[in-house]
């Protein structure tokens, strides 16, 4: 790490090191930032070097890895970890309570859907039929909004459909409470 990211840890300049890894043209000194913020528990930090890991660049993803690797940082991934499970823990607590007082409470979900779910086995002009999404109907998920992928697989020139994100969600009722757990 360098010097000047060791005195912004020291510091506690969460801030200065965010606008580094955001900012800065130098890609090294940004995951010395992102390295930097991990190491104040920041897991933007982490999630920086995360998507480094898989840069088409093979210096920085090397230098994401060695970062990652490092004894200190997966040891605040986790710490990090361990403080989501805490907080999420908290959050389905709040929510039985919610449920309680007789407040509506939701749970959501991402499904994907290959092109073969949305095309396989349907023909055209009839009512299609997708395995996934009509197991989930029947668990009591609603779909929210249909997610198209960023684009499409080229091939001769031609876009080809390649699947797609489907938004669920379920309402939880008092009685669906051990949905909470």
């Amino acid at each position: 790490m360098e010097t000047s990211i060791k005195q912004l840890v020291s510091m506690n300049d969460t801030a200065s090191l965010l606008e580094l890894m955001n900012d800065s043209q130098d890609e090294f000194l940004q995951l010395d930032a992102a390295e930097g913020l991990v190491t104040l528990g920041d897991k933007r930090g982490l999630e920086f070097l995360s998507v480094a890991r898989e840069s088409d660049d093979k210096e920085i993803r090397e230098y994401a890895e060695e970062i990652l690797d490092s004894s200190e940082i997966k040891q605040m991934q986790e710490q990090i970890a361990a403080e989501q499970v805490k907080k999420h823990q908290a959050r389905l607590l709040e929510a039985g309570k919610r449920l309680t007082d007789g407040k509506k409470v939701f749970r959501y979900k991402v499904v994907p859907l290959s092109a073969s779910d949305l095309v396989d086995g349907n023909d055209p002009g009839n009512e299609y039929n997708i395995p996934p999404l009509e197991d989930a109907g029947l668990e009591g998920w609603e779909v929210v909004n249909f997610i198209p992928p960023s684009g499409g697989l080229p091939v001769e020139g031609r876009a080809f459909f390649i699947g797609a994100y489907v938004l669920l969600k379920k309402e939880i009722t008092p009685k669906d409470r051990n949905e909470l757990e």
